[in-house]
């Protein structure tokens, strides 16, 4: 990585305003009224009203509060070796499952084989990696000319081998039944070569696309019918890579819900294309009709408020039961970041998000949402309380 993530209105919004007819010409909101800064440790941003918007965390423990985290994220993804941390969140209340965050195929040499391993691996004792490599070679993903693929430490396995996907189960069942987790995350389910072509810069011998992408099938399909399915586990995925929606789907068929990590917005400071926003929200409104869960997260800078308002919007219009959100920046993911829009009680929604000239407009029993995405503007508008 790597599950629940401001305009003028915004102040309005919070005390509580009556409905807004905007139109293209005139959707130009002036500066922000509002500071984007969490509350006092001691309260909560969503405590005043029955929230809209259901968050999620991952996935280590926040540097500020574990209370903050209990009292506002709806889905929380943490690693082994966090477990105090997790039973500090059930202390404070925490109800809904949490789950333990693993890599698929990534390996990390500790450094000798005594060293204490991370526990975002199932590679994650003492001795592991030193074991496996010198009597498992044929684990590892081979690059061309026959060397190990690594890169800063981390090996990648080869997705299509029963042993080490034996392994994977075994490491991922013991954190279940024997650590008390409620089910597992994945990290870095690829979905295409992308990610060795550009992050360790080289092809696999064993595999071109297509049979890359069987053999990443192939392990969920293994897993899945192997332990999660017949024990009702949860099984969430970051499929990253993404080049064709096909793939996406023939993964989910073995998952019980996936992360999108770029959610709405670019990796930096620009923002999708109309059209792929658009098809982007379509993928998102499919794969809950399928009744799997979605984590979306948006990426940018903490002060950006019109950027997280329009990322938060864009959830709004296609948000349910199974729609999980955070705005954070990959080098923040141990902060807490909190928005006053958070606290938004907008109701049921009365419908599906609809077209309205060039933006897109979801209403709910007690607000709207409107979404322009060709100048990146958004309201969320809720209605006074009398």
């Amino acid at each position: 990585m790597r599950i629940l993530k401001f305009f003028a209105l915004f102040a309005l919004m919070l005390q509580g305003c009556q409905p807004v007819d905007v139109s293209p010409s005139t959707f130009t909101p002036a500066a922000p009224t509002v500071t984007p800064e969490m509350p006092p440790p001691t309260a909560s941003s969503r405590q005043a009203s029955t929230p809209t918007a259901r968050l999620a965390w991952f996935s280590k423990p926040p540097n500020d509060s574990l209370g903050l985290l209990a009292e506002n994220f709806d889905l929380v993804i943490l690693t082994h070796k966090d477990e105090r941390a997790r039973d500090e969140l059930r202390l404070f209340g925490k109800k809904e499952p949490v789950l333990a965050y693993l890599t698929l195929i990534e390996l990390r040499d500790p450094g000798s084989c005594t060293d204490v391993p991370y526990g975002n691996q199932v590679a994650n004792r003492p001795g592991d990696f030193c074991r496996i490599s010198t009597e498992h070679p044929d684990w590892f993903l081979l690059d061309p000319f026959g060397q190990r693929i690594s890169d800063n430490g981390v090996y990648l396995m080869d997705p299509g081998h029963p042993g080490y996907r034996a392994f994977w189960l075994e490491r991922a069942r013991q954190l279940i039944e024997e650590y008390g987790w409620d089910g597992i995350f994945i990290d870095n389910v690829d979905a295409s070569l992308e990610r060795l072509l550009t992050q360790y810069r080289t092809m696999p011998a064993a595999y071109n696309q297509s049979e890359y992408q069987q053999a990443i099938e192939g392990f969920l399909a293994y897993a899945y019918a192997g332990y999660f399915r017949p024990s009702r586990r949860p099984l969430i995925a970051n499929i990253v890579g993404l080049a064709e929606q096909t793939v996406w789907f023939r993964y989910l068929q073995y998952l019980d819900g996936a992360l999108l990590e770029d959610f709405a917005v670019d990796w930096h400071d620009g923002y999708r294309a109309p059209a792929r926003w658009e098809e982007q929200l379509a993928l998102i409104e499919q794969t809950t009709s399928l009744g799997k869960s979605i984590i979306l997260v948006a990426q940018g800078t903490r002060d950006d408020l019109s950027r997280q308002t329009f990322a938060f919007a864009s959830y709004l219009l296609i948000a349910n039961d199974q729609t999980y959100f955070r705005y954070t920046d990959a080098d923040h993911y141990d902060e807490i970041w909190l928005y006053m829009n958070y606290s938004v009680s907008l109701g049921e929604p009365l419908g599906a998000r609809y077209r309205q000239d060039n933006l897109w407009r979801r209403d709910f029993s007690n607000g709207t949402v409107l979404v322009d995405p060709f100048r990146h503007n958004a309201i969320i508008t809720e209605r006074s309380k009398e």
